[in-house]
């Protein structure tokens, strides 16, 4: 049984990446779209609302194996491309409490707060083969 999968860097860590396996995102944040309004011109309205993206690619694939071949990047593996898509919903983990004491001066503090995190589902493993005419074409590793 030959097992595929690779390793990514995103958000300044490190993740075991399989396909149709999930992992959290402590700090994944989609980037604000403007506040849409109504305009209205002409006795027309028209409200755009922009779609919430569902897919997810992570270019930063530093080892790649798919049981008997192994590449590992200096630092990272241009070739390689891992898809993944989001599940809805933002998780939160459990509590984070910090507690302050200073001793003799009845000074105590305790503080807490919980993670929010979003779950991505890695979907493929993808390789980029590049050809005479067409440079950016994927093919399926693994899906």
């Amino acid at each position: 049984m030959t097992t595929i999968y690779s390793i990514i860097e995103s958000f300044g860590r490190q993740f075991w990446v399989e396909p149709k396996k999930f992992q959290d995102f402590s700090n994944f944040k989609l980037k604000k779209k403007p506040v849409t309004e109504k305009i209205k011109s002409f006795r027309t309205e028209y409200k755009y609302t922009p779609k919430k993206p569902t897919s997810v690619i992570f270019d930063r694939v530093m080892f790649f194996t798919n049981g008997d071949n192994i590449e590992l990047g200096r630092p990272i593996l241009n070739k390689y491309r891992v898809e993944g898509s989001l599940l809805p919903g933002v998780h939160k983990k459990s509590k984070l409490l910090v507690f302050k004491m200073r001793s003799k001066k009845k000074y105590r503090r305790k503080i807490g707060h919980r993670i929010s995190s979003r779950r991505v589902r890695f979907d493929n493993i993808l390789e980029i083969v590049s050809f005479k005419n067409n440079s950016n074409l994927q093919v399926l590793v693994h899906g």
